[in-house]
């Protein structure tokens, strides 16, 4: 216990160290209040994190449980400490609303619950979007980048306990710094090309590199939030939609598949099973959102049908949450057959080890070609030998083993979808309304029809809130607390 609390205390203390970012772009942009806001967040998070570190000496060994239990509780305390200057912003009706806040950025959800968004201070935008960054590579991940301490197997059963199953360099400190540099390059062309734009359409220059900051976090680490309140239907820009969609999709890739890509191995986007997959979901979906718009009356011309339909689909399967429309009209006037393909888009989610969420393209395909070899066991003669394959950076067998785990995650993102829908509905929200909210929540996609608001119940938020952290974390991790948290019950029972 005293390890689990080390590292989750180095964990905070490496967020406290972040917050020196928003503060100085609140003393640079004449923002004192922001600026004490970030001060105090700091100094809070700072004092709490060293604390918690003080429970074991650096290096402290770990097992995979441990690491699970880390994770579990280090994406907790980074919403709850990352959520104290917001809520000092006065910004956010509560506490309980900016750690709503918090989680959606660090889980890279992009549900909003800031209120006049328009105003807000450059630094607390700066910083949501900084939560959306640091997120979407995952926290474990920035930490072990730097140096968390952790060697051997504890560093890489951290790495996996965020979700994440593929080593992509030789070890994992390796791999982590892989990930931050394909970052790293993706965010300085993604600023670099939206400023042009911005400064083109005519906004000033230092708005147009905060605008052009924001944006691509949000849309590389597929996280949805925006600087303004209108998201991407603020800039009526065809470029801007395009540059987006671009990143939007770099970010969904899943970093090995970045990395063989960067090894000039481009033959592994055609051969590999998950861009096969997340092709033909989104041939498929385009396709049906396609055909939905049009028989509606949102838009009317056909350009405009196919630009605004693949925009937004792109942005529901990749889980990036941007939209170019109100929330309303995702039910008033998108369409039946559009809002159902919009729907299995964020379901189904982007790649798996990527900034994305959701199912994951790796275990539809795989469960796919699972269900073709075993109609092919049943239609063959006993004696036949039927194997199947799949190649996913190498040819690898279908066997029991990998369908059963790929059944199990697409389970239970289906049956957190479906309760947490129920439980909207239960509020007093229509169906359509509190399934699309949900399985944005759980997939961490961000869109949404305005279920999602600083008026919606508390209960609704604490709902969101798990949905976020239980799907970013695949479930696993948050399991693992949970059992151990009532394992530790039941043995202060017995022991008293």
């Amino acid at each position: 216990m005293r390890a689990i609390l080390h590292y989750t205390g180095m964990l905070v203390l490496a967020l406290a160290a972040m917050m020196v970012i928003p503060f100085l772009v609140a003393v640079f942009s004449a923002e004192w209040d922001p600026a004490l806001d970030y001060l105090c967040g700091a100094g809070v998070t700072a004092a709490v994190g060293a604390l918690l570190a003080q429970a074991a000496p650096r290096g402290a060994p770990i097992n995979r449980r441990d690491a699970l239990l880390i994770t579990a509780l280090a994406w907790l305390a980074a919403s709850l400490a990352g959520a104290v200057p917001l809520a000092l912003s006065g910004h956010w009706g509560s506490y309980l609303d900016a750690c709503f806040e918090a989680m959606s950025g660090i889980t890279t959800s992009g549900l909003v619950l800031v209120q006049d968004l328009d105003h807000l201070a450059n630094a607390h935008n700066v910083w949501r979007h900084l939560m959306q960054l640091m997120g979407g590579q995952g926290i474990v991940v920035a930490a072990l980048t730097v140096a968390l301490g952790v060697r051997g197997g504890g560093a890489m059963s951290l790495y996996m306990a965020e979700g994440r199953d593929e080593r992509i360099m030789p070890n994992v400190l390796h791999t982590a710094r892989f990930i931050w540099l394909v970052t790293a390059v993706y965010v300085a062309l993604g600023i670099v090309s939206l400023t042009i734009v911005n400064l083109v359409s005519g906004m000033e220059p230092a708005r147009s590199v905060l605008h052009a900051f924001c944006n691509t976090a949000a849309c590389w680490d597929t996280g949805g939030f925006g600087p303004q309140s209108q998201n991407s239907l603020y800039y009526h820009s065809a470029v801007y939609e395009a540059i987006t969609v671009i990143l939007m999709i770099a970010g969904t890739f899943n970093f090995n598949l970045h990395a063989h890509i960067w090894r000039g191995e481009r033959m592994e986007m055609f051969k590999n099973i998950e861009a096969r997959t997340m092709a033909i979901n989104t041939l498929v979906f385009s396709m049906l959102v396609g055909l939905g718009l049009a028989s509606t009356s949102l838009y009317s011309e056909s350009g405009e049908i196919v630009r605004k339909g693949i925009y937004h689909l792109l942005s529901a399967s990749s889980g990036t949450g941007q939209q170019s429309l109100y929330a309303a009209q995702w039910t008033n006037g998108f369409g039946d057959l559009a809002f159902v393909a919009i729907l299995l888009a964020m379901a189904f989610g982007g790649m798996a080890s990527s900034t994305a969420g959701g199912i994951k393209a790796f275990r539809i395909g795989v469960t796919v070609k699972g269900l073709i070899w075993r109609v092919r066991q049943s239609l063959a003669p006993q004696s036949a030998m039927i194997s199947g394959s799949y190649h996913h950076f190498s040819k690898a067998p279908i066997n029991a083993e990998i369908l059963s785990s790929a059944f199990l995650i697409t389970l239970l993102y289906t049956f957190t979808y479906i309760t947490g829908g129920i439980i909207g509905m239960m509020y007093g929200y229509a169906p359509a309304e509190a399934l699309f909210e949900s399985i944005s929540a759980t997939a961490n996609v961000g869109l949404s029809t305005g279920v999602t608001s600083p008026a919606m119940p508390v209960g609704l938020k604490l709902v969101y809130i798990v949905q976020m952290w239980a799907g970013r974390l695949e479930f696993l991790a948050l399991f693992t607390l949970v059992a151990s948290a009532i394992a530790a019950i039941r043995d202060r029972r017995r022991s008293a």
